[in-house]
């Protein structure tokens, strides 16, 4: 690990391994990649949640945050992993990403600051 770290990598506010799922029929399904959600502020300042495939580092989902806007929170009904929703409050729009992370004890601190 670098002693400094690149720009890109020190703008992060918060950084996690998870994949992303699809919703279909009020179910949802695992997307199998592996996966990495963080946060930043745009150029303009302005927060965004970005997720990538950690296979090639594209930034599949950009979704800019306003305050109050939406929440994040774990889906307990999920018995089968460790399940999260980003939803918008004043619209429809819901994102559910599973943790890849292996120390399933730090998903609270990292919940916490999304």
């Amino acid at each position: 690990m670098a002693l400094f770290g690149s720009s890109a990598e020190s703008s992060k506010l918060v950084q996690f391994k998870a994949g992303r799922m699809n919703l279909r029929d009020k179910m949802v399904y695992a997307d199998k990649r592996k996966g990495l959600v963080y946060m930043e502020y745009s150029p303009d300042r302005i927060l965004v949640l970005k997720w990538s495939d950690r296979s090639d580092n594209q930034v599949e989902l950009d979704l800019k945050l306003f305050p109050g806007e939406a929440e994040f929170k774990h889906i307990p009904q999920c018995t089968t992993g460790r399940v999260y929703l980003l939803r918008f409050k004043d619209t429809s729009r819901k994102y559910f990403f599973w943790m890849q992370e292996s120390n399933e004890s730090g998903d609270e601190a990292l919940v916490t600051k999304v």
